[in-house]
């Protein structure tokens, strides 16, 4: 009998559905290379243009993923807890194409960029599932998108 997870991140992430298929070794692996960030509502979390360093996945409260420009701002997606996002200019290695801005004050796990790649490298159905999601997701908007 395997016994009970205890680290209250490693349970956080086992309810990410993009984690769900990796053990408590790996998960440890991300809470290690992780930094917990907290930020009120109307903090940016990384502007369009801003290059990408890290993955983040949202613990607690809402984030809004948003195209700003010509004087106003439109809204592309809202992310809530147990959802990642920045993984595509992550993965394409360029810079956000989105503004991330929490709606409210949010948790938000973030996994540097060297870190994420190693934890793909090592984990090829996790590889394929973020491979899966580009391709989903890019002819969908017409661009490279900043939402999970």
């Amino acid at each position: 009998m395997a016994p009970e997870t205890t680290h209250s991140l490693v349970q956080a992430l086992q309810a990410v559905p993009d984690f769900e298929a990796l053990d408590e070794r790996a998960l440890l692996r991300i809470v290690g290379a992780s930094a917990n960030l907290f930020y009120p509502g109307g903090a940016r979390i990384f502007e369009k243009g801003d290059p990408s360093e890290a993955l983040y996945v949202l613990l607690s409260g809402r984030v809004r993923i948003f195209e700003p420009g010509g004087g106003r701002e439109v809204d592309v997606d809202e992310i809530h807890p147990g959802h990642s996002f920045g993984e595509l200019s992550l993965l394409l290695e360029t810079t956000h194409t989105k503004t991330a801005e929490a709606i409210e004050e949010a948790e938000i796990l973030v996994l540097p960029e060297r870190s994420f790649k190693n934890l793909l490298e090592d984990n090829e159905d996790l590889a394929e599932h973020f491979q899966k999601r580009i391709a989903e997701q890019a002819p969908m908007r017409g661009e490279v998108s900043e939402s999970a």
